[in-house]
């Protein structure tokens, strides 16, 4: 089955979902894989500072972020982060090969009430797994915005500097360059939601809502959670007996009448690119693609310009 077509519209908040390979725990959150996530986080964000991010929760065989893109900028934001932690992946893990099981998932947020529900589903994601009691408990990268801006710290080696430097050194003669030299320090900001939807304590008040939801099921259930330590004792070859995947919307939204005008828009655009597409294949190189589409083996069409611009 083909892939779903990409609509990468500015202004637009995004559930961004990407799964690990076979369902492995390639993520598991010790130390090293905590410090890749959030090198390349801040590093994306110094590339593409226009893709806001509003939330982050990296689980062991999965992540989410809820973001907004502000400039058409998701897919190459995308190909860059994720292409970079999957080489960090592998280089902390002392593997090679594929580290995700397809492309990443990304979901168009349409209004304040989904947008608030994608926030905390992201956030609570651990807890509703049964590996922590409370958010704040998962030992793996969780980031979510009260009711203003959070700037999170991020240190990481220059490799490429160290690279060069090294072999400099060996060519010249010269002393070994000492790791810690090259050594970065950034940051990632995350945003908060736009506007405070909710008067019962914004996001954090919905948070801690939802962790009592789901405490009082748990404890319906008898069920328990894993320590941090069992956690963090998990083989990253391992995998859960059944991973458990929940359907992949084309859209959110807490209003149905958003949903049917999206999904009626959805169908025009398909329409749009496969006749393009159809002519493409033609031989006709001129073929117009709908704006914000990502036509074959060509980067992203800009609204602005009418021309492909860009990387997917």
């Amino acid at each position: 089955m083909g892939r779903p077509l990409r609509r990468h519209e500015p202004g637009q908040f995004y559930l961004v979902t990407n799964r690990c390979l076979q369902s492995r725990f390639l993520f598991r959150p010790d130390a090293s894989l905590n410090g890749a996530v959030l090198e390349w986080l801040a590093r994306a964000q110094i590339r593409y500072p226009r893709l806001r991010v509003l939330a982050v929760c990296v689980m062991s065989n999965h992540l989410h972020l809820v973001v907004r893109d502000e400039h058409g900028q998701l897919g190459e934001w995308a190909g860059y982060f994720f292409g970079n932690l999957a080489r960090s992946v592998d280089r902390i893990r002392g593997r090679s090969g594929p580290c995700f099981a397809r492309r990443y998932s990304a979901e168009p947020i349409l209004d304040q009430g989904a947008l608030l529900d994608r926030i905390v589903y992201v956030v609570t994601n651990p807890v509703k797994a049964n590996l922590c009691k409370r958010a704040r408990d998962w030992p793996g990268v969780l980031l979510f915005a009260g009711g203003e801006s959070r700037v999170v710290g991020a240190t990481w080696v220059d490799r490429d500097e160290f690279r060069l430097a090294r072999i400099r050194a060996t060519s010249r003669g010269g002393a070994t360059p000492i790791v810690e030299d090259f050594r970065v320090q950034g940051q990632i900001v995350i945003d908060p939601i736009p506007s405070d939807p909710s008067s019962l304590g914004g996001v954090e008040g919905a948070v801690e809502a939802r962790e009592q939801e789901l405490g009082d099921e748990r404890r319906r259930a008898g069920r328990k959670t894993l320590t941090r330590r069992q956690v963090l004792a998990q083989d990253w070859r391992s995998a859960p007996p059944n991973p458990d995947r929940s359907p992949r919307p084309l859209c959110h939204s807490a209003d149905p009448s958003l949903r049917v005008a999206f999904h009626d828009g959805f169908r025009e655009f398909v329409r749009l690119f496969r006749e393009a597409a159809e002519r493409l294949r033609c031989g006709e190189p001129n073929a117009s693609f709908p704006d914000w589409s990502y036509p074959p083996g060509l980067p992203l069409v800009r609204a602005a310009s009418g021309l492909a611009v860009g990387a997917g």
